[in-house]
């Protein structure tokens, strides 16, 4: 799918409006993605501070086919982040690589060539997540992960649709989902 280039610009807008209002609190919420046409496949966390005007990092959790484990990607105005980095998550580590390509189909972002398997649950439980390894410092380079269980589970639906088995049907139900 091609974006245009109005399309283009309505996403680097929203993300750069993330910068200067939801960013702007210590405490940014996990929310449903500000880019156009991927708020129902696409969950992001952004870092909570932006010291100038249209600066953001953001992690987008986003289910690129359903039936397939939902994938990472960075988002930043300036420089991808690329090559062997490290999430660390509290006190745990998640070392990931993201190649210059395959490139995001996010526009102004970067993918994660894997996603560790416990990568997501720890997110979904931690309480802060930093980025090392990249060209960020403090207090770019981390990220509240405060709301990002509602958020990447509704990403891990998504992603799942029909395969659920009953136990995770079961849970959906308690936590909400249906």
């Amino acid at each position: 799918m091609r974006l245009s280039t109005a399309s283009l610009l309505v996403a680097c807008i929203s993300l750069g409006s993330m910068g200067a209002g939801s960013m702007a609190s210590a405490q940014a919420q996990w929310t449903q993605a500000k880019i156009p046409d991927e708020q129902h496949r696409t969950a992001q966390g952004c870092a909570g501070e932006a010291r100038n005007p249209g600066d953001w990092v953001c992690i987008l959790v986003r289910c690129d086919q359903p039936g397939s484990p939902p994938s990472l990607h960075f988002s930043t105005p300036g420089a991808d982040i690329l090559g062997n980095i490290k999430l660390v998550i509290d006190n745990d580590s998640f070392a990931l690589s993201v190649p210059a390509s395959p490139k995001s189909p996010l526009a102004w972002s970067t993918r994660a060539e894997a996603v560790p398997g416990d990568l997501l649950e720890a997110m979904k439980a931690g309480s802060v997540l930093s980025i090392e390894g990249a060209d960020l410092k403090p207090p770019y380079n981390r990220i509240s992960l405060q709301n990002s269980r509602q958020a990447i589970e509704r990403i891990e639906w998504a992603c799942a649709g029909p395969h659920l088995n009953a136990a995770s049907i079961f849970r959906r139900i308690r936590r909400g989902f249906f």
